[in-house]
């Protein structure tokens, strides 16, 4: 069909051709063709992605396998101390669909309920310190107020923009990789009404611009916030992203307490990990019904270009860093008690 009208299109004559109507109908018409070739490209990689085991490769690869060992770090960390975390959003996207990292997601997600969250953030630093010469390849990170101009800040600064970001991160400095943990709520039952659920996003903002105009502290800010939340330490029926937790304003997302607790273990690149107890209902809360089919758009933090230029490309030192940080990771998971 295409063939016939782009064969009697060239035999128009060139005034008609020319006619701002049929060169509208033409623009159209290509454009609708162009769409329908990029669903089909979208449908021939989605086969491929959903029926075929994919892995990334080079730097990619290497950042998720440093990633790995951070994570088992982490895990060994909330054992120890009996902290309940799950992993969460592309990480859990992952673990269900692909047993192990997305191909292109280079970072961990993982979620906490707020108890567990504090705890966590007062004993892994000291865990850290605890072995020689981890505390230098690490940064440990938990902003209560934004930076100012002038203040030193470092590599997870850079990769986040110098963005106030209020969760608990780690990474590992050279080469560069990172986790990020996202605090979660439990909602008070009465407090769950359609007023108290749109006030999420307006209280996110509200608690950044008062800890940085200096009306709030940190702590007084999620306080007064957590209040108006509804959320409470009280195990409830309904769990909430916290206030504190999602730094770029997106909707307050309410997961039934049956969708995470109790805990369950997951396959995650070969090792077993905590997960929700019902992963497709939580993940289509997050993704929608299509979670297990390839997006129509994927991102990243551009960690690959990052690590890249910390070794200005170098493609040997790229390896024997990864090699040394990886191996060194490992004796540390070993060894820890």
């Amino acid at each position: 069909m295409v063939f016939i009208l782009s064969t009697i299109y060239e035999k128009l004559p060139e005034n008609v051709k020319n006619h701002p109507k049929i060169i509208e109908l033409v623009q159209k018409f290509n454009n609708n063709n162009k769409f329908k070739e990029i669903e089909s490209h979208y449908r021939m990689l989605d086969l491929i992605f959903s029926s075929c085991e994919i892995k990334a490769t080079g730097v990619m690869r290497q950042i998720q396998l440093l990633s790995l060992e951070l994570l088992r770090f982490f895990d060994l960390v909330c054992k120890k101390y009996e902290l309940e975390y799950w992993l969460d959003y592309g990480t859990l996207l992952g673990a269900v669909r692909n047993g192990g990292f997305i191909p292109w997601d280079d970072d961990i997600d993982l979620g906490m309920i707020r108890e567990d969250y504090e705890r966590l953030v007062e004993v892994f630093p000291k865990e850290v310190k605890k072995i020689g010469g981890l505390e230098d390849k690490l940064i440990i990170s938990k902003l209560t107020q934004p930076h100012k101009p002038g203040d030193v800040t470092n590599e997870l600064d850079t990769l986040n923009n110098n963005t106030f970001i209020l969760f608990f991160q780690c990474a590992y400095i050279k080469p560069f990789i990172h986790l990020d943990v996202f605090p979660k709520e439990y909602i008070k039952d009465s407090g769950l009404t359609d007023e108290r659920n749109a006030l999420q996003t307006q209280l996110q903002v509200e608690l950044r611009d008062n800890i940085e105009n200096g009306t709030w502290t940190f702590d007084e800010g999620l306080k007064i916030q957590n209040e108006k939340m509804q959320f409470t330490n009280q195990k409830t029926n309904n769990i909430s992203d916290a206030i504190d937790g999602l730094h770029n304003n997106i909707h307050n997302r309410i997961y039934p307490t049956k969708y995470v607790f109790p805990l369950r273990k997951i396959e995650f690149e070969d090792y077993t990990f905590n997960a929700p107890n019902d992963t497709d209902e939580y993940l289509e809360l997050i993704y929608g019904s299509e979670f297990m089919h390839i997006p129509k758009i994927a991102l990243d933090h551009n960690t690959t270009g990052f690590v890249k230029g910390q070794y200005d490309n170098n493609k040997k030192q790229i390896d024997k860093a990864f090699d040394e940080a990886i191996n060194y990771m490992k004796k540390v998971n070993e060894e820890f008690n």
